[in-house]
């Protein structure tokens, strides 16, 4: 027998995240509710609390010196390109697209910052990911955050323990919303979603260097 706490927990889940519902005639829920530690939280004002456990998510793709502007002048050679940007996601989330080819409600995906680095032994050539930066930025997918669905938010250090959600005047939310390949997110630089969502390998995808 279900106890009190236990219905609630299901009646929140569901409310939450409606295509988690109740099997039909079954009484039984159609898929596991997401975990609690991967699932957006907020404060009683409606701020964003820091995401937990999202080192342990699955990285859907990374990129090192990338820009939206085309550089003032060429680097020198052999100069370090800049930093390492990793992306990611929840695993439920994750499984969600591949299964179904859309981002479910409540998708977050994490923008993390590392240093590039070529210091450690037996490094000759190249970059390698050094000590990452603090804080995190988080896109998330919440109906009625934004006229877009999706608000960002931006921890810009580990100890901040909540984050507002930037306004709609943000560029980024512009940015996103003119260049982003599939649903307000660049899944273009996203290996690990592109080959769902946009269905074409990287080389055919429209460059913006030609």
């Amino acid at each position: 027998m279900l106890n009190r706490v236990t219905v609630v927990a299901v009646i929140m889940a569901v409310t939450a995240f409606p295509g988690l519902g109740l099997a039909q005639g079954t009484g039984k829920t159609a898929a596991a509710a997401p975990p609690a530690d991967q699932v957006a939280r907020f404060t009683t004002d409606g701020n964003l609390l820091h995401p937990r456990g999202w080192d342990g998510w699955v990285m859907v793709g990374s990129s090192t010196g990338l820009s939206y502007d085309a550089p003032q002048t060429a680097p020198a050679a052999g100069a370090s390109p800049g930093m390492f940007h990793n992306v990611y996601m929840q695993p439920w989330a994750y499984r969600y697209v591949k299964e179904h080819g859309a981002f479910p409600e409540g998708t977050m995906l994490i923008l993390t910052f590392y240093e590039s680095s070529r210091k450690s032994n037996p490094a000759r050539a190249g970059f390698y990911e050094g000590d990452r930066l603090p804080g995190v930025e988080v896109h998330l997918k919440k109906t009625g955050v934004d006229p877009s669905g999706w608000g960002f938010y931006t921890f810009s250090d580990d100890t901040s323990s909540a984050a507002e959600r930037l306004p709609g005047n943000a560029p980024c939310y512009a940015c996103h919303s003119k260049e982003a390949a599939f649903d307000q997110a660049f899944v273009q630089f996203y290996p690990a979603l592109r080959p769902r969502l946009l269905g074409k390998p990287d080389s055919t995808l429209t460059s913006a260097q030609e």
